[in-house]
Parts: C-alpha cells; sequence; structure tokens
C-alpha cells in the first residue's frame, strides 16, 4: 500500500516537479522509473492539449537518467489538426536533458465500417488481478514505484519476472489533479523489460537491461484502474534488445508497447 505520507508521485517544485519516493526506480538510488516518469509526461501533455482527444501514440526516449532532483518540463502542441493532434515535450533534471517525448491524440468521428472490416474482438483476458500476488521484493525495506506508488499482481509470489502481470496506480501522479486513462497505460507499459526479464528474486547474474526508450501504441483507451502487460524480451549478445508487450484491461485487448534495452555487465 502507498506510504501515507506521499500525496503523488511527483510534487510541485517552484516552476517545476520534484519526485516523491514513490516515483524510484530499481537501477540507482536516486533514479526514478520510467513508468512514473512517462505518466508524469501524458499528464501535462494532455492538459496542456486540452479535451476532446483520445491517445493513440506516446514514445518516450530516456537519454539520460531522470533523478529526485529539480524536474523543469517543457511541452508544446507542434500540429492540432481537424483529426490529429501532435504534442511534445522535454524533461530536464537538474538542468540537463533526460528525457523527450512524443503524444499523438486522435479527434472521435463515427464511421460506418464495411463487412468484413479488421475488428478487435473484446476477448477478456484469460485471468485478472484478484487472481493473482504481490511479487517478491528484492529490498522490502526501501520504497520504490512497485507497491508504492504502483501495485503490480504477478501469477507466482515467488516470481517478479513471469512475464505477465496486472498494474494499477496507487497515487495520483499529482496532488488535486486527476490521473489520466494513458498515464496508466504507459506506467505499466514501462515493466515489459522488468516482467520478461527478472526471472527470480534477484537481477540475471552479471548484467542490467535498462530500456533507453517506451513505445505505447492504444487502439482505445483502458476501462478501469487495472492494466494487464504481458511480456517477452529478446537479448543480443552485442549489449542491445527489445521488449515487446501486450496490454489490455479487463474487457479486452486495448493495446502494444515496446521497449529498446540495453545490457551492461556488472
Amino acid at each position: 500500500m502507498p506510504d501515507s505520507q506521499l500525496e503523488a508521485l511527483f510534487l510541485p517544485d517552484g516552476d517545476g516537479f520534484k519526485a516523491t519516493p514513490a516515483s524510484l526506480g530499481p537501477w540507482g538510488p536516486d533514479m526514478l522509473h520510467g513508468g512514473a516518469v512517462s505518466a508524469l509526461l501524458v499528464q501535462l501533455l494532455e492538459e496542456q492539449g486540452g479535451p476532446g482527444w483520445v491517445p493513440s501514440r506516446f514514445t518516450c526516449d530516456l537519454v539520460r537518467p531522470v533523478t529526485t532532483g529539480h524536474l523543469d518540463v517543457e511541452g508544446r502542441i507542434v500540429r492540432q489538426g481537424k483529426r490529429i493532434q501532435v504534442l511534445e515535450a522535454e524533461i530536464l533534471s537538474d538542468g540537463k536533458l533526460s528525457a523527450r517525448c512524443t503524444y499523438l491524440r486522435m479527434s472521435e468521428v463515427p464511421v460506418d465500417l464495411p463487412d468484413g472490416a479488421p475488428l478487435e474482438t473484446a476477448t477478456p483476458p484469460p485471468d485478472a488481478p484478484d487472481e493473482f500476488h504481490q511479487p517478491p521484493m528484492f529490498e522490502p525495506d526501501k520504497v520504490f514505484f512497485v507497491r508504492t506508488g504502483i501495485e503490480m499482481r504477478v501469477p507466482d509470489p515467488n516470481v517478479f519476472g513471469g512475464g505477465r502481470a496486472w498494474y494499477r496506480l496507487l497515487l495520483p501522479v499529482l496532488p488535486g489533479r486527476d490521473t489520466p486513462p494513458m498515464a496508466r497505460v504507459v506506467a505499466a507499459g514501462d515493466f515489459g523489460n522488468g516482467l520478461s526479464g527478472f526471472r527470480d528474486r534477484a537481477f540475471p547474474q552479471g548484467v542490467t537491461f535498462l530500456n533507453a526508450d517506451l513505445d505505447v501504441h492504444v487502439f482505445r483507451p483502458p476501462v478501469g484502474e487495472w492494466v494487464r502487460l504481458q511480456a517477452v524480451s529478446a537479448w543480443n549478445p552485442n549489449g542491445t534488445g527489445l521488449a515487446l508487450g501486450e496490454l489490455a484491461d479487463a474487457s479486452g485487448p486495448i493495446g502494444v508497447s515496446q521497449q529498446s534495452l540495453v545490457l551492461s555487465q556488472i
């Protein structure tokens, strides 16, 4: 459950923002989880872009670690037409460019689809959050995004990386502001590398596998608090990799996620 003293994943800090411990990832003592960072970017861009649009694609390049210091976010509307809106933003962590993203949204226009059109069937997933378990923790006494900022449910309580899990945010992204449904999706989508890379309580021997980006496509907004992710990873001896994920809610599929992986020897 979330720490009772934490209001949100991030707090206003002058003309920018500062992360709370609920946004911390597993890769370093002051490095934020990419899912928390992505949720903040979606929140701010949706507020800037205004209502009347549905999410389609969010892409974030994590060019440098986003840390617990002061964060400046610069967002803008790149183009807005009748059907498509393109937004972009940059995060400066302690004055250095750390992440940049683009967010594509579309307007909804009713269309009469012809017979034989490719329709996504609303088939519910074969499992549900209440059938799964809390994952094992690597450092149980430390506050991380998992269990404090976001709840994670896995099939086996002894295995973190079983390839599939359910997620729901436990805190708002920012205090006193409604969390956009797409923020919940990108927060879950950033777990693909961990979900398909961790195989027990510890890191795989001698290798880290940070993601350099996150790319999420959806064909409809999620319904409800929970987002399901099923992911696989492919690692290459040249130090690169790719994580691919399928995203769903309780009603059925909603989209896909991809992450470019940077493998490093430790």
